[in-house]
């Protein structure tokens, strides 16, 4: 769902339920050698360059295309509760340079034995950046964290 909260404001939330334990699930999100083999839309693969996951830790992604392009992708994390949320900055650092810093929250609520996911990316410069970025996240979620956990 997005949501148009300005002209230049939007919000994106994206949901997925899979069918593992919360703590497997948290664990793929913050724990680097997991990380480093799901992230990122169906067809790309990631290196982690940096991924120190405490509040006010840095992350550095760089995350390789199909075609072959590499997108840098950095932040900061802000919140960490484990096993229930996560809430860190987004910044592309190549080829994008007018875009802003924005920020996603995940949580993560159990639903019997499977694990609700709910990403919340904030602060989107546009609509096309919101499609973009759904986009981007139901095919990470969906067609590679999904392969991975099950």
């Amino acid at each position: 769902m997005i949501t148009m909260n300005s002209a230049k404001d939007f919000t994106l939330q994206v949901n997925h339920t899979f069918p593992v334990k919360r703590e497997r699930v948290f664990s793929a999100w913050t724990n680097p050698k997991e990380l480093e083999k799901w992230w990122g839309p169906a067809g790309f693969s990631t290196t982690i360059e940096e991924m120190d996951v405490v509040v006010n830790g840095n992350y550095k992604y760089l995350m390789h295309s199909p075609e072959g392009e590499t997108h840098v992708l950095a932040g900061k994390y802000l919140e960490i509760v484990p096993n229930e949320k996560l809430v860190f900055t987004w910044k592309w650092e190549n080829g994008e340079a007018d875009f802003p810093v924005t920020t996603v929250t995940i949580d993560f609520h159990d639903k019997q034995d499977s694990t609700e996911v709910i990403v919340t990316h904030t602060d989107l410069p546009s609509e096309e950046a919101a499609k973009n970025h759904n986009h981007g996240w139901t095919s990470s979620l969906e067609g590679s964290l999904k392969p991975y956990l099950v």
